[in-house]
């Protein structure tokens, strides 16, 4: 009977500490994502682009230590939620409906660049069946490449996504100059970023055109001119190339027109020569702007311009040939272009 009172005894002594083992533990879900994935909403402020029109918006997030970026899209120019692991980031963001810009580099944040395709200084005018003009002298060895869309797009960086908020750096352009140098920081986990333009708005116009009336078609180009740019720093290629444009023409005496151009390349010396095509009511063809010399030069205004964004030419004066009455009619080939030489006042 003792050995029996003995064995019980012990039992409960057993039942009585995992009792108390199991009271006292306090329960935790198990954690088995490392690092931790959070919700991020990305919100666009429009104060430096209030005019923007995009129909979308790309934003990349580059983790810091290496690897390739991670794309989100967004519809409109609001933005919306992501999801992100915790971590250290660098982030760009461009609008997302571009046509003509190609990309390059896309696995790097330093080596994420836009440029166009080669084309044809006539192409505005036959398209992509153009297939000779004469070019500006100097300038013949400049690959042509059409001009890009507008593009919107602004970095941050020093992005640190925790699990109790979101740091980072991104300063509106038009802040630039009063920035503090502190990050934001969000305990909300939001993120917002400052979209400016990205390439450069050109336009121009030739005043005191004569016989205007009698030119069925025209377009131009510009010489010297970068070819790409690279969103991280906002750089541009060195490289020259010639960008082809469309010419409006009022019909009475002034040629406009407006394009837009990655910009120049401050440390590029080559002349920016503009060159017009016109074809006449009676079928003829005449280059403008291929002579040597300051005829069409406009590398002053480009240089000078007070805002490098925003870009406007002026050419004074050009007289186009009087047509022979009842002549051949238009003519759609793009040979036997002839080159007019004239003093130009700028």
């Amino acid at each position: 009977m003792k050995r029996k009172t003995i064995y019980t005894g012990l039992a409960m002594l057993y039942l009585m500490t995992l009792s108390v083992l199991f009271s006292s533990c306090e329960h935790k879900d198990l954690c088995y994502q490392h690092p931790h994935v959070k919700t991020l909403r990305v919100e666009f402020d429009w104060r430096d682009a209030p005019d923007a029109f995009p129909k979308g918006m790309c934003v990349y997030f580059y983790p810091t230590e290496g690897g390739g970026g991670q794309r989100f899209d967004f519809k409109g120019t609001t933005g919306g939620e992501v999801e992100l692991r915790t971590g250290t980031y660098r982030v760009m963001c461009y609008n997302n409906d571009t046509e003509a810009v190609l990309f390059h580099g896309m696995d790097g944040f330093d080596t994420h660049g836009g440029y166009t395709r080669e084309g044809n200084v006539l192409e505005p005018i036959y398209g992509n069946g153009a297939n000779y003009a004469p070019r500006a002298e100097g300038t013949e060895d400049e690959r042509v490449v059409i001009t890009p869309d507008m593009m919107w797009g602004c970095t941050a960086t020093e992005v640190e996504v925790t699990d109790t908020g979101i740091s980072y750096v991104c300063v509106p352009e038009s802040e630039r100059d009063v920035w503090e140098g502190k990050p934001a920081v969000s305990t909300e986990q939001v993120i917002t970023l400052y979209p400016h333009e990205l390439v450069c708005t050109y336009t121009y116009e030739v005043r005191n055109v004569k016989n205007l009336k009698h030119a069925t078609q025209m377009c131009g180009s510009l010489s010297g001119m970068a070819p790409s740019l690279l969103f991280g720093d906002e750089s541009l290629g060195t490289e020259c190339v010639t960008i082809p444009f469309e010419s409006v023409s009022d019909g009475v005496s002034t040629i406009t027109g407006k394009f837009y151009t990655f910009g120049h390349h401050e440390e590029n010396t080559a002349p920016h020569r503009m060159t017009f095509y016109v074809v006449m009511d009676d079928g003829k063809k005449y280059a403008y702007g291929t002579d040597t010399g300051e005829r069409f030069n406009v590398t002053g205004q480009v240089h000078d311009a007070p805002d490098k964004r925003h870009v406007h030419i002026i050419i004074d004066g050009l007289d186009l040939p009087q047509p022979i009455e009842n002549g051949s009619g238009f003519d759609v080939s793009v040979d036997d272009w002839e080159v007019v030489e004239e003093d130009i006042v700028m």
